[in-house]
């Protein structure tokens, strides 16, 4: 595993990390984990994908 990949697993490990915390805060204050932990899954998950898509842009409008 190259430096690059390493650095990248890192951050998306990050997101996600937060994704889950967020997850898990706004679930105990509306009293629905089970509602609220997905979805902060998926917005640790997506949150990677969309700054990639936005820096892929920025590079092409160059």
């Amino acid at each position: 595993m190259d430096e690059g990949q390493k650095k990248k697993s890192a951050i998306e490990g990050e997101w996600l990390a937060t994704g889950i915390a967020l997850g898990v805060a706004f679930g105990i204050i509306f009293e629905n984990i089970g509602l609220w932990l997905p979805i902060g899954v998926c917005i640790g998950l997506v949150g990677p994908a969309l700054k990639r898509i936005k820096k892929e842009n920025d590079n092409k409008a160059e």
